[in-house]
């Protein structure tokens, strides 16, 4: 409004000025009388013109302000269209992978980020392994390998096609179908991975000639697509592809073949084919070999300029979200009956703390800009170790709570009865006081536990029976001699049923010669050993990941980040060795430590991280000398996004240090080697180097260099325009109040 103040103003101002003027032109009215009627006429017309367009003014200035839809009188980009008739975005049938090569520097590279139909395809890598985690708990050695089988299978899998999809894919109806197909290949690995499990004796034949056969299509699709690929290249006549491209080819073909081999081999009720399972292993093991040398000796279909470090992150993040699925399930086994309780909380507490470590361990330190291309292959390899170990962390770390709830349980029924019998309770006061206690766990309320309520209360009731069972001077004699068989048979199978209440998937082969609580005792044994052996593996992993990822000179960070992590894991192992002694052992799991130790090592090694990081940037900048920046650049937008539909500056560079966190500072980057006198360029040269552009989408203008100073005012020409760049255009993209 205050600009139609003004407006109206200036419009009033231009009237009085045309009254003069008309007084002017109507001066000499004796010697020219028509003339100045004639004048006279042609000023009141202006006049009316002019209070017309004041009001015409006013009107579109409250539309603006009120509508939304113009503005001092002109539209809106948007209104401009409306007149015209949309084009359609359509899918092409087929799109040849060399229109997103990168010519310049002859890599594959379609796009930089990951795109709807990759991120559609991770979710059924995750429900996989939520389905499998869910219908296998690892209660022996053979569970566990089998785990680690199938996780191996899914993942080799998985990374398979990504190393297809971040060089060739584009998305046509062609490589939708291919999508699709993929899908019901990871649904049918779903089926195959709730009955996994090739350890066991009788072997299940038909689920084992499903996965051969869902491995077959995933491999000749594969195979296909790579033909696809090998096909455009030669009608685009690039010979040098020709070789690497069958190559791949022919991998995925005989893939496919040796997994085809294997199929005979599960017919019938056969169950001596243990070394058969070896196949799966060894040929996803020797594919992804061979495909990696292939992209490192031949760079032109190496992974450069893709997005593949961002496919690696998201399944990482993919991967630590499985974990939390366990969570949320872990708290309601925990705390699901009776509550809140304060050591659940503590445990569950922990379980969240660990993952958030483990995320920022990874993110903290994850790899911005091109590396190396061999280091890149190698980094991408050791993902499948680091991402089962996370899994093996954070599953252990479950069971772990777990296995801490059902003896801390299993203790309290046994000292609930001692003191029942210190109280010297006999007879229907004994059997009254046993039955608040077995209601308490609520047994009844659960199909799985029904029947050990049902077995529990027929103790109870001949305890009730007994005479003299907790008289006087009985504990003395308990505690010497044992307690009776009645007493001992209500503790054992409440303790079974909680440990069967926490919805523990268990074997019935194993049900029908021990029970509950014998098994869980063996697989607690387990549990502790592939949790440290995980935590291990992950500290391992960390290690390796800062070799690979280093690109400028080693300072102290470097030392310490390698050095602390050296030793947490050899804590680490010092810890996995306490496996030996299992009376110290099962102490330990009767305790609610180990999962805060967990905590304390990962916190020391951020914490190390973060102090050296810190003294190395503060020594750094107080020397003087020039030094590197992490450079990263982040669009906000996503796949297909070129052109941008606010004229909105959407590329930012992040000035870092050591920190992935610091936030960006002008003084630090006007310090740094890219921007100092050792580099040879000044702040403003820098940054008019480069391409900084104001795009709305259909034409884009460049930021130009200009003066720092203002010049003098009395510059001779300074009012005339001196080229194209002196009036700077603004992008009709920016919307103002819309």
């Amino acid at each position: 409004m205050q600009h139609t103040a003004t407006l109206r103003y200036s419009r009033i101002a231009s009237l009085a000025k045309m009254r003069w003027c008309c007084r002017e032109h109507g001066s000499s009215p004796k010697k020219e009388y028509a003339s100045h009627k004639l004048r006279e006429s042609i000023c009141a017309i202006d006049v009316l013109q002019l209070f017309l367009s004041i009001g015409s003014s006013e009107h579109n200035s409250v539309e603006g302000v009120n509508m939304g839809l113009k503005f001092h009188g002109h539209k809106r980009d948007v209104d401009k269209e409306k007149h015209l008739k949309r084009l359609h975005k359509t899918t092409p049938l087929i799109e040849s992978p060399l229109v997103g090569a990168d010519h310049d520097s002859l890599v594959f590279s379609q796009r930089t980020e990951a795109n709807s139909i990759e991120l559609f395809f991770d979710l059924f890598f995750v429900a996989n392994l939520a389905t499998f985690t869910a219908y296998h708990s690892i209660t022996d050695g053979d569970y566990l390998l089998g785990y680690i089988g199938f996780f191996g299978i899914l993942w080799s899998t998985w990374f398979q096609i990504t190393l297809h999809d971040v060089r060739f894919a584009r998305d046509s109806l062609y490589e939708r179908v291919c999508k699709t197909v993929q899908f019901i290949c990871f649904v049918g690995l779903a089926l195959v991975g709730s009955q996994f499990n090739p350890a066991s004796l009788k072997g299940d034949n038909v689920n084992f000639r499903i996965l051969c056969h869902t491995l077959v299509i995933c491999r000749g699709l594969l195979a296909i697509q790579y033909l696809v690929v090998l096909f455009f290249t030669w009608r685009a006549r690039y010979a040098k592809l020709y070789l690497p491209l069958g190559l791949m080819f022919l991998i995925y073909a005989v893939a496919m073949g040796a997994f085809a081999a294997m199929t005979p081999a599960f017919q019938g009720v056969k169950t001596n084919h243990r070394l058969v399972y070896l196949f799966w292993y060894v040929i996803a093991g020797l594919e992804a070999i061979a495909v990696v040398s292939i992209s490192c000796c031949w760079r032109m279909l190496s992974f450069k300029k893709t997005h593949l470090m961002e496919r690696m992150s998201l399944l990482t993040i993919i991967v630590i979200g499985e974990g939390t699925i366990g969570v949320t399930k872990t708290v309601s086994r925990l705390m699901g009956k009776h509550g809140l309780d304060v050591e659940g909380c503590f445990l569950i507490m922990c379980i969240i703390i660990i993952l958030v470590f483990v995320w920022a361990l990874y993110f903290d330190k994850f790899p911005h800009g091109h590396y190396g291309t061999i280091r890149q292959q190698i980094w991408s390899l050791l993902h499948f170790p680091f991402q089962l170990a996370i899994v093996g962390v954070v599953e252990g770390a479950q069971q772990l709570a777990l296995a801490r709830y059902t003896i801390k349980n299993a203790l309290k029924i046994e000292a609930d009865i001692s003191g029942y019998c210190s109280d010297a309770l006999d007879g229907a006061d004994l059997r009254d006081k046993l039955m608040y206690l077995l209601g308490h766990f609520e047994f009844d309320s659960e199909i799985e536990t029904i029947p050990f309520y049902k077995q529990a209360q027929d103790y109870i009731w001949q305890i009730g029976n007994e005479t003299d069972i907790c008289g006087a001077g009985k504990m003395a004699e308990y505690n010497d001699e044992g307690w009776p068989e009645l007493m001992v048979n209500v503790s054992n199978v409440m303790s079974n049923g909680i440990y069967v209440g926490l919805g523990m998937k268990l074997p019935t082969t194993k049900l029908e010669k021990f029970e509950p609580l014998d098994i869980a005792i063996e697989s607690w044994e387990l549990v502790y050993m592939y949790f440290w052996t995980c935590f291990c593996v992950l500290i391992l992993c960390l290690i390796l990941f800062l070799f690979l990822i280093r690109r400028h000179k080693a300072d102290l960070f470097d030392f310490t980040s390698i050095i602390s992590r050296t030793l947490i894991l050899g804590i680490g192992g010092a810890l996995l060795a306490l496996f030996a002694d299992k009376v110290q052992l099962f102490g330990v799991l009767g305790t609610p430590a180990l999962l805060p130790i967990c905590v304390i090592l990962l916190f020391l090694i951020l914490a190390s991280d973060k102090l050296s990081a810190l003294w190395c940037n503060w020594r750094l900048k107080k020397s003087g000398q020039p030094y590197a920046l992490e450079v990263e650049q982040y669009e906000h937008g996503h796949e297909g996004h070129d052109e941008h539909a606010h004229g909105e500056v959407h590329e930012v560079a992040l000035l870092r240090g050591h920190s992935h966190s610091d936030s960006v500072n002008f003084k630090d980057a006007r310090m740094s080697a890219h921007y100092n006198m050792h580099a040879g360029l000044s702040p403003m040269s820098a940054m008019s180097a480069t391409s900084t552009e104001y795009s709305n989408g259909r034409e884009s203008y460049g930021m130009m260099s200009l003066p720092l100073i203002s010049p003098d005012p009395t510059t001779p020409g300074l009012g005339e325009p001196t080229g194209s760049g002196v009036y700077m255009p603004v992008s009709t993209g920016q919307n103002f109040g819309a």
